[in-house]
């Protein structure tokens, strides 16, 4: 199948008997998940944003289903997806895939996290000259990944700070460790060369071999995850469905995708 890119998604819940028939030809499932907007509503601010007790049932019960891995791949970091999701099964992936619990080799192993930090603190010491007398972004500090949040600021302090943080980008010339992303109502200062995409792939192929991946996200940082598994897996964007996307399906919410992964913990106990 080949990825599907500028599309319109179709509605998972709509799509039960082709869905359903590729879950009961597996022999195992591997399940990745976003974390923010996906799993859990998105907050006004990210400390904000903790799973209900239904989520974390939903998710701990699917992780302890035999033949099936579940994953929770984030750009959070993974000392904050642990105290998130306290649950002894699952694979986390935080960064964007720059740190993975258990460990798995690929090419974000070969990551400087050392000059990442460097560049990193450069580019906030630049973002300081650029904003001035102006009101700075709201910085959440990953340490190897920075994310300058917009969310409630009125439109044209949000231009201003997204401008500043460019021009502070830019001010510190090629380099071959950092770069930024835009996400919802947000840019991120991140590794290069980790995504979504190539780290979930990896962990796929060596914790969970030979089993169907599902991979479900809800933002810019997704569609790389989409593209990447578009060929073996079902791909889920959490969100309207007008947004053109990658992923073959859509779900509309969070609340949508937990009712989906109970159905599917119980729908693949009875296969």
């Amino acid at each position: 199948m080949a990825a599907r890119r500028g599309r319109t998604p179709a509605d998972l819940t709509k799509a039960r008997k082709s869905v359903q028939g590729r879950i009961r030809a597996a022999s195992a499932l591997f399940v990745a998940v976003d974390y923010d907007g996906t799993l859990v509503p998105i907050a006004a601010r990210p400390e904000m944003a903790r799973p209900s007790d239904e989520t974390l049932e939903v998710v701990g019960t699917l992780s302890k289903t035999p033949g099936v891995r579940v994953a929770v791949v984030s750009g959070r970091s993974l000392e904050v997806l642990r105290k998130l999701l306290p649950l002894p099964n699952l694979i986390l992936s935080g960064l964007h895939g720059l740190e993975i619990w258990p460990q798995v080799e690929r090419a974000a192993t070969r990551t400087d996290v050392h000059a990442v930090r460097a560049d990193l603190e450069n580019l906030l010491l630049l973002l300081e000259e650029k904003i001035g007398s102006g009101k700075p972004p709201r910085i959440e500090d990953k340490r190897h990944a920075i994310a300058f949040h917009f969310r409630g600021e009125k439109p044209a302090v949000a231009a201003r700070q997204r401008t500043a943080i460019r021009a502070a980008f830019e001010e510190m010339g090629p380099t071959p460790t950092v770069m930024l992303v835009p996400g919802k109502q947000s840019l991120e200062a991140r590794a290069v060369n980790v995504d979504k995409g190539e780290s979930t792939r990896a962990v796929w192929k060596q914790l969970s071999p030979g089993s169907l991946p599902i991979v479900i996200g809800d933002d810019v940082t997704d569609e790389d995850l989409f593209k990447a598994f578009a060929e073996e897996g079902i791909t889920v964007r959490v969100g309207k469905s007008a947004r053109k996307t990658s992923a073959r399906y859509y779900l509309r919410n969070p609340a949508a995708l937990v009712a989906w992964l109970r159905d599917l913990t119980t729908n693949w106990g009875q296969a």
